[in-house]
């Protein structure tokens, strides 16, 4: 039988700088300031950040571990390259993860929570801010995750859509995604409102094939720098 890891107890203040560790280096990467193939010493981030190389090494290892990054023997951390792979598996698993949400919401949610998802159904059609849409698009299917009273799937939803905000910051135009998001939403929405678990389930799968398909295809499609087919 495989020997367990040791879990060591961390003081408060020590597992609070690893958090925010952490969260930074996550960020970075996930907002695009540190692009796929970048080297991430433990130095450079400890003075950046301002606190010891403890707290950097274990930021790292979490992101490591979650996909974030690459580690080389002997060379250290580097982003990780977005592939193919990495594309399909995550719609994949927003495709299993949501399609069940949805359904659920349409069997647990409140008149008051279902008005708020037709609220937030609507993708902002004027401005070309990445990040002001990519933030409504997001609501819009926590929404969904939080009404499906199932807080692991919301979670692990959460984690996808960072994955997703990640790809966006090689720097796809959103435009070609607004199009049609919002009577996406909104087929999702009055399937949940019908109290219809299979409509809405085949709604939100239709909704993420059609995302799936564009980011392949903008992303593989086109020159972007970090980006592998294999």
């Amino acid at each position: 039988m495989p020997k367990r890891p040791t879990l060591i107890a961390l003081h408060p203040h020590s597992a609070s700088q690893v958090e925010r560790a952490y969260r930074s280096i996550k960020a970075g990467i996930i907002d695009g300031r540190y692009s796929p193939g970048t080297p991430l010493s433990e130095p450079s981030l400890a003075a950046v950040y301002g606190m010891s190389r403890t707290p950097i090494r274990e930021g790292l290892s979490r992101l490591w571990q979650e996909g974030y990054l690459d580690r080389v023997a002997g060379h250290g951390y580097f982003v990780a390259r977005v592939t193919a792979q990495a594309i399909h598996d995550t719609f994949d698993v927003r495709r299993l993860l949501e399609g069940a949400a949805a359904a659920r919401t349409a069997e647990f949610a409140t008149p008051d929570e279902v008005l708020r998802l037709r609220e937030l159904a609507e993708v902002p059609t004027k401005t070309t801010r990445y990040r002001e849409i990519e933030a409504a698009n997001a609501r819009f299917h926590m929404a969904i995750a939080a009404a499906g009273r199932n807080q692991l799937a919301a979670d692990l939803i959460a984690r996808c859509l960072a994955q997703v905000d990640r790809f966006m910051s090689l720097g796809v135009s959103f435009g070609q995604f607004q199009s049609g998001a919002t009577e996406a939403h909104l087929a999702i929405v009055e399937a949940i409102e019908r109290r219809d678990p299979a409509a809405a389930k085949a709604s939100m799968e239709k909704h993420l094939d059609c995302g799936s398909g564009l980011m392949k295809g903008v992303l593989l499609g086109s020159e972007f720098v970090g980006v592998r087919v294999k």
